[in-house]
């Protein structure tokens, strides 16, 4: 999605020089120039005793080719252990986005990453992209700008976040920032076929994987990277062989993530539960955090990711949280949540989407299972859908209403009520007021309206999970009389076979019954419950 904006200035294209390391030549995705010739920093050298307030004012006109990796490692450091990134991959990307600062995009916006801007808003400049065959072309696209260059990485890091593609970039699920760079390319961050290979290169060639806290640092397959994993245990200035402990078997995780703005409450026993780096037992190097005093039970946290962790057997649920939005991320039980109860039913009907910048997501907000964003109702604004179902909650005290519709190019999404406008079908009517003698007359044209239509119906069917549908004398909602009998009252033929003689239509809400024989009596039960053969 990030590509090379094209300097026409002479002035950069006559300071272009290419940078050769390992027998290959850099050239900047960021935007055709070279990443400098004189770039001889490495991440071992870098001062991480940076201060805060340097590194809030640190702008793209201050980087230069010789100051790249030494300025902003210590940046990218900070950030990327904030949001469970790896810094080497972080800083790669943005000495080739950037050609090592001396973009005019980072120059000028202090855009690190070549991220674009969708609201016409930012730096409009031109950019080559690559098609499907891997050929190059020039387009103009507009591109955003930041106000410092740890706003530039900090927007990097949150647009990995919110975009779920990028899942297997976070230290969760990729081993190494190796790793974490061929992921990268194939979830399609870049269309230049040797996006990965470049990153890797840079990695090896800076050691940036000593701001990862790894020992190894290099990795010579720059086509699938993997970490050197043999070690020699013999010392060989001594005979004697010495035992190594055998590794601790790590648990196993699958990650889904949510909406970062998504909050929920802490339970009652909260405190009992331990904050983790990572989901507890995935890697042997994970760290416990402390809750902040301000909290108690009932208390909002915000929560991005769900896990499902398998270990020895059993499954466990996590949620990556944070106290507050600048908070660092950790890793908590489930149990250290509460979540409201969510109340679906069924429901045929439309709806009118009337809001603009309404979210589109895969859940209802505040389910356990989390909300992804869809994208916006912008597109689809005035626009009527099939409603199937409804959901409704109490959440702080405030009940929540959403809406299940179905659009045709994404499928079935969630939106709130809030941003929908029924049709006739739910559109509420103001109540008129009306005489004694003319309530007689509306009394008496509603007993006459018909609930249900009929029609006859003969033969058998099969019950079919019957148990979560209920035996009626009526049809629901046509009778003032209804009258419901369970199950352990009636005897269930063995064959599961029963006669059906009447079929009805409740027109409010179009959904289909059967009346039933069942003990030599009658019953209305929802087709739902029924197979015909």
């Amino acid at each position: 999605m990030r590509r090379k904006p094209i300097v026409k200035s002479l002035l950069y294209v006559l300071s272009a020089s290419a940078v050769i390391s390992a027998g290959h030549v850099y050239v900047s995705h960021a935007d055709d120039l070279d990443n400098g010739v004189n770039n001889t920093a490495t991440a071992a050298t870098v001062n991480t005793n940076t201060t805060n307030s340097s590194i809030n004012n640190v702008l793209g006109s201050q980087l230069t080719a010789d100051n790249f990796i030494s300025t902003i490692s210590p940046i990218a450091q900070s950030i990327a252990n904030s949001n469970n990134l790896y810094a080497s991959t972080m800083v790669a990307q943005a000495a080739l986005e950037s050609g090592y600062g001396t973009s005019y995009l980072t120059q000028i916006a202090n855009n690190l990453f070549g991220i674009k801007s969708f609201d016409g808003t930012g730096v409009k400049l031109k950019t080559s992209e690559y098609n499907s065959k891997g050929q190059a072309y020039s387009t103009y696209a507009y591109f955003k700008s930041y106000n410092s260059i740890m706003d530039s990485l900090q927007g990097y890091a949150t647009f990995l976040t919110v975009n779920s593609r990028y899942a297997n970039v976070f230290k969760s699920q990729a081993k190494d920032g190796f790793e974490a760079a061929t992921n990268i390319q194939k979830d399609g961050y870049a269309t230049d076929p040797s996006y990965a290979s470049k990153l890797i290169n840079i990695i090896n060639t800076y050691k940036l994987t000593t701001l990862d806290g790894n020992t190894a640092s290099t990795n010579t397959n720059t086509s699938t990277p993997t970490t050197n994993s043999s070690i020699d245990t013999k010392n060989t200035n001594n005979t004697k062989t010495t035992t190594t402990k055998s590794k601790k078997t790590l648990a196993t995780a699958t990650y889904t993530y949510g909406n970062p703005l998504e909050t929920f409450q802490l339970s009652s026993k909260f405190a009992n539960y331990n904050l983790y780096t990572h989901v507890k037992d995935t890697t042997a190097k994970n760290v416990t955090g402390n809750w902040p005093d301000h909290l108690k039970a009932g208390s909002n946290v915000y929560v991005d990711c769900l896990a499902v962790r398998n270990y020895k057997g059993a499954s466990t649920t996590w949620y990556r949280i944070k106290t507050s939005k600048n908070a660092k991320s950790y890793w908590v039980s489930a149990k250290a949540i509460d979540f409201p109860t969510i109340h679906i039913r069924e429901y045929n009907g439309k709806a009118k989407l009337s809001h603009a910048n309404r979210g589109l997501y895969s859940n209802v907000f505040n389910s356990q299972t989390l909300a992804k964003s869809l994208g916006s109702s912008n597109s689809y604004k005035n626009q009527t859908f099939n409603v199937n179902q409804i959901a409704t909650y109490t959440y702080h005290g405030k009940e929540n209403t959403w809406y299940r519709i179905n659009i045709s190019n994404i499928g079935d999404v969630w939106v709130n009520k809030t941003g929908v406008t029924y049709t006739k079908a739910e559109k509420k009517v103001a109540k008129k007021k009306v005489t004694k003698k003319k309530a007689k007359k509306v009394a008496k044209k509603k007993t006459t309206n018909k609930a249900s239509v009929y029609s006859k119906a003969s033969g058998h069917a099969y019950l079919n999970n019957y148990g979560k549908f209920a035996l009626y004398n009526h049809i629901p909602g046509t009778s003032k009389h209804i009258q419901k009998t369970a199950w352990s009252q009636v005897k269930v033929p063995k064959d599961y076979k029963v006669g059906v003689n009447l079929k009805g239509i409740r027109t409010e809400y179009n959904t289909t019954w059967y009346r039933i024989v069942l003990n030599h009596k009658n019953y209305w039960i929802s087709a739902k419950s029924l197979l015909f053969y």
